[in-house]
């Protein structure tokens, strides 16, 4: 089970960049000044496993995403289809990608919701995970949501930050019934970080 041992090195690698100075309350508030994706990039990427973690990996998808079939908002761009999608962290074995991490920072902790759901039509995490889900079947995900504050779109203040945190485990929920193995860290600040399990039977 990939999730349980990779539970174990990034929540080492979280305490260790935390008691480096490199992840703060500070940091976790300007997210965008203080590198706090790349920081947790690194933590998903230091790992001791057999699997070769690679950032920033494009996956060309298996099937094409129809922009047109999420949201008929896109019906004025010129591209319908999307043929890629690029994650934060593929994890590799025998050259094959078995699993993949996301790091969301809070100007996306609206991208739960569909984009049928949002003003301006995009194709949101929630659609990105669930293609990647159903067409290429990795065997695990790893979703850390850093939610540290609202951001100023008018979608992310449709809620709260507890309420926003309550649709993220519904999703990831969704996702484990779908026989993938899920490892979800919320990470509020740096005395208030979850981490939650899925398994599969």
């Amino acid at each position: 089970m990939y999730v349980e041992v990779l539970h174990r090195d990034i929540q080492r690698n979280i305490e260790f960049v935390i008691n480096q100075g490199l992840l703060s309350d500070e940091g976790l508030m300007k997210y965008e000044d203080y590198n706090v994706h790349s920081i947790l990039q690194y933590c998903l990427i230091r790992i001791n496993t057999d699997l070769c973690p690679i950032p920033e990996y494009k996956v060309k998808l298996k099937v094409p995403i129809d922009k047109l079939k999420i949201d008929d908002g896109f019906k004025e761009r010129k591209t319908r289809y999307q043929r890629f999608i690029k994650v934060d962290v593929a994890y590799l074995k025998n050259s094959q990608i078995i699993g993949f991490g996301e790091i969301f920072t809070p100007d996306e902790i609206h991208g739960v919701l569909s984009s049928r759901d949002l003003i301006s039509p995009w194709i949101t995490p929630r659609h990105k995970i669930e293609h990647l889900v159903k067409y290429d079947k990795p065997k695990f995900i790893i979703i850390v949501n850093v939610m540290s504050r609202l951001p100023p779109y008018k979608d992310a203040k449709r809620y709260t930050l507890d309420k926003w945190e309550e649709y993220w485990i519904e999703f990831i929920k969704n996702i484990n019934e779908q026989k993938i193995e899920c490892l979800h860290i919320i990470i509020k600040n740096i005395e208030n970080i979850k981490y939650c399990t899925y398994i599969t039977s």
